[in-house]
């Protein structure tokens, strides 16, 4: 089904944010071939974004950093009552002056895809059509486990020199699921990781955007390549708004921006010249064997994109801004400082927190320091430039006791830079952020949450070699049940609980079963071997949630030769909850031997969904698991039939 592409109302490319008609019809964002936007009256069609001069073939060995201008999506406000349709092309996408242009897959031609901006309770609907040509674009290999370091290991250095060959991902051809992250959809419109479709295929799925004011994310969500596939390019933001937010004359318009931040590799021609094309090379626990798939530590990056571009600069007026900030990599968490670069200082207090994933906070919260944020962990911040008139500050990752700016190599992050503020001389208004933000919203504690709750319990560990990450479905069991394989104890302050694993893969039988609109609290558990210790970032698909509980765990009881416990985890000491995670969540970083304790409502849709680890690597090769939501009346029937 073919709609003129001319029903689109927006901006096409280059640094404005556009707008699409309101009403109901067809709206089309197709981006085919087209190399400047068409325009006929007010409307324009979407085009490839060609805003980045630069050269035409391999000329440099490293980039320069905020040499470039950071890329602004353009923006798709689909209308009440009709479809939105937007086409996954191919397109050739300049994402360093210094690098020749990149091949990617994108929505609509566009690298971030278009932000889709929606009001809450208006219903929107769209057709993902996959319009893909030809095989993956990404170049995929394997790293050697054991580079040289310490220092620049060969999996966070460019170039695919050295590395093992993934034949297997060179024929690839498109098969896509678009998933709108936090989002509220039922199963069938969820992007459901085996519901991909083919090229000449489309995807229809209506979102019901019936949640508070927030930053989502759309992204794919295939089966096996979900990684690979957003590494190619389809990703885009995801904006929904309300009258409460608009009421608090927050920062808007161009003053308002949206951030994703990405790290990215790319590979080199002979003469060890970046080509421009993205390189996955993923870091195996061990050596690919023949006719096997090693498990992935990671596939971290040497460079970091911010919508799209290499260490973008941003010219801002010496006032406030909003910044809508998404951890987009793979697998890198990003410990965000800004710098001043005249005095090479932390600018303490520059980030003001107002929102996390899920919508506002009750009052703004500073950032001391550092801000974190694990794959696609969101956080809504404010910056105010008016102290800062004619002067530099950038965003730098950085780690806790390191001097915000240098090199990190011994840490895998090479090059520190994200992005540069140049501030405008011109004194601006002043500007008061609100006391008070979100008046609906209260901060969960234990006591809080309905004494009703279905209680779950998850544990994310190691297989028994120590190879393979896992996420482990529980059920509990009587305390007196035999020690032994997928039997784990965990000494909780009110009294052991016994857990036994009903699952550990996604093809598994599904055991976790849930009524609509009602209370849950998760129980995630990460217990992790010394030589292993990995955070995981859980995703729970239909379920806004607040952490109640952190603390660290003693888990030297674990037995991974037996896969459980012989003497029982126990609890320790209390782990704080930073100020980017204290709101609404629906993604929560669960740090190497720690339980976190979540709470929420789930949604009011149904169906087969998902949870899982949003380290896309992991989730790719088997951390995640379907879990499936009912009406309530339905799932006691369900219930009483399984008894």
């Amino acid at each position: 089904m073919k709609h003129s592409r001319r029903s689109f109302l927006g901006m096409a490319g280059g640094t404005a944010v556009g707008a699409a008609v309101a009403g109901a019809g067809v709206y089309s964002l197709t981006g085919k071939s087209a190399e400047a936007s068409e325009t006929d009256g007010n409307t324009l069609v979407a085009g490839v974004n060609k805003t980045l001069d630069g050269v035409s073939s391999p000329q440099f060995t490293k980039l320069t950093p905020f040499k470039d201008p950071l890329r602004i999506p353009p923006t798709l406000r689909p209308g009440t009552g009709g479809i939105a349709e937007v086409d996954l092309v191919e397109s050739d996408i300049r994402l360093h002056s210094q690098m020749p242009t990149t091949r990617l897959w994108t929505y609509a031609g566009y690298f971030p895809g278009p932000t889709i901006e929606t009001r809450s309770k208006q219903s929107a609907r769209i057709a993902w059509t996959n319009d893909l040509k030809g095989t993956m674009p990404v170049k995929a290999v394997w790293a050697h486990p054991d580079g040289p370091g310490p220092g620049l290991l060969p999996y966070n250095s460019p170039g695919s020199s050295g590395t093992i060959a993934r034949p297997e991902i060179d024929k690839l051809t498109a098969w896509t699921a678009v998933h709108v992250h936090g989002g509220h959809q039922n199963a069938l419109n969820d992007g459901a990781a085996d519901f991909g479709v083919t090229p000449g295929n489309a995807q229809l799925a209506e979102y019901a955007n019936d949640m508070a004011a927030t930053h989502l994310f759309y992204h794919d969500h295939a089966m096996s390549v979900t990684s690979l596939n957003v590494q190619a390019g389809l990703m885009g933001h995801y904006i929904v708004r309300d009258d409460q937010e608009d009421q608090l004359h927050l920062p808007s318009g161009s003053y308002e921006i949206p951030l994703a931040i990405q790290d990215v590799n790319f590979d080199t021609d002979a003469q060890g010249r970046l080509n421009g094309q993205i390189l996955a090379k993923r870091v195996p626990f061990t050596d690919p064997m023949p006719g096997m798939l090693p498990r992935s530590v990671a596939t971290l990056s040497p460079f970091t994109m911010v919508n799209g571009v290499v260490w973008p600069y941003l010219d801002v007026k010496a006032r406030a801004y909003r910044f809508r900030l998404l951890n987009i990599s793979p697998t890198r968490s990003y410990r965000l400082v800004v710098v001043d670069e005249e005095t090479g200082k932390v600018v303490r207090g520059a980030m003001k927190v107002i929102g996390t994933d899920l919508g506002l906070l009750g009052a703004p919260q500073t950032i001391d320091e550092a801000l974190s944020l694990s794959p696609a962990e969101r956080a809504d911040i404010v910056i105010d430039f008016a102290a800062f008139r004619g002067r530099k500050l950038k965003i730098v990752n950085t780690i806790p006791g390191q001097t915000p700016g240098a090199a990190l190599p011994d840490f895998l992050v090479p090059f520190p830079e994200v992005i540069q503020f140049r501030v405008g001389a011109d004194k601006n208004d002043a500007y008061t952020l609100p006391a008070q933000l979100s008046g609906q919203f209260q901060k969960l504690t234990p006591a809080d949450v309905p004494k009703d709750a279905v209680e779950r319990f998850v544990v994310l560990t190691m297989d028994k070699a120590a190879t393979m990450p896992q996420i482990w479905e529980m059920k509990e069991v009587s305390n007196d049940t035999e020690l032994g394989k997928g039997i784990v104890q965990i000494a909780f302050p009110d009294g052991t609980k016994t857990l036994r694993r009903v699952a550990k893969v996604f093809e598994d039988t599904t055991s976790f079963f849930a009524a609509s609109d009602t209370w849950e609290k998760w129980n995630i558990i990460n217990i992790a071997p010394p030589n292993v210790p990995i955070s995981h970032p859980i995703h729970i698909h239909l379920m806004n949630f607040q952490v109640v509980n952190r603390r660290a765990i003693d888990s030297s009881g674990m037995d991974y030769d037996v896969e459980g416990t012989k003497t029982p985890v126990t609890i320790g000491d209390a782990v704080p909850v930073a100020p980017e995670e204290s709101g609404w969540k629906d993604t929560i970083t669960v740090n190497a031997n720690t339980i976190v304790t979540v709470a929420g409502q789930l949604a009011q849709q149904t169906g087969r969904v998902m949870y899982h680890c949003h380290l896309l690597d992991h989730e790719d090769e088997g951390m995640m698991r379907p879990f499936v939501v009912m009406p309530p009346a339905i799932n006691e029937i369900h219930d009483m039939q399984m008894e």
